[in-house]
């Protein structure tokens, strides 16, 4: 059965069936009257593999893997750099973590506006794209590709830190086996 989007709470845009369709390529995203994306599946192009159903954070909201304790850990930091503060919305804290991560040999990966204003998730190893990956968005990102490419590296072996809101790291968190938090200390 294919994703079905009957009711917009049931969908939080996160693009994780998109990218498990793959190969089928039988959903697409279409922007509502407000302009936020919800899938829309080509019934038929649809295999009935069942994998959309099976990434979604919002179908599969109470899956181990999404699960977090009762009590909620909180941590404050910022960057020694007050460049990199005033370029921030977060304390940079982002790009701190982002530049351990590069020096690690990892890949950094979150929300950019492209040429043409667009926003986007990036996964990337490119020290020259931190700068663009700063500061919120305050719009719905498009994360078309964005799961597959993250999924891709990791099964490369890669380490990969993203960045994102809540419901778009749940749709990235449900990825099967390759997705693995840790917490670096240095």
């Amino acid at each position: 059965m294919p994703i079905n989007i009957v009711d917009k709470k049931e969908c939080n845009g996160c693009n994780a069936c998109f990218d498990a369709c793959g190969d089928a390529q039988a959903i697409r995203f279409e922007i509502d009257k407000e302009g936020f994306w919800y899938p829309k599946v080509d019934l038929d192009k649809c295999t009935d593999c069942g994998l959309c159903e099976k990434v979604c954070p919002e179908l599969n909201a109470d899956s181990p893997k999404l699960k977090v304790g009762r009590e909620p850990i909180v941590y404050a930091a910022r960057h020694k750099d007050i460049e990199v503060i005033k370029d921030s919305t977060s304390g940079g804290i982002y790009t701190a973590f982002a530049e351990l991560f590069l020096e690690m040999g990892g890949y950094i990966g979150g929300a950019i506006y492209d040429d043409e204003f667009n926003i986007k998730h990036i996964a990337t190893n490119n020290p020259n794209d931190l700068p663009k990956l700063r500061s919120s968005k305050y719009a719905q990102s498009d994360l078309t590709g964005f799961h597959a490419s993250v999924k891709k590296l990791l099964r490369e072996g890669q380490k990969v830190m993203v960045c994102g809101t809540p419901c778009q790291m749940a749709g990235l968190s449900i990825l099967p086996q390759y997705v693995k938090t840790t917490i670096y200390k240095s």
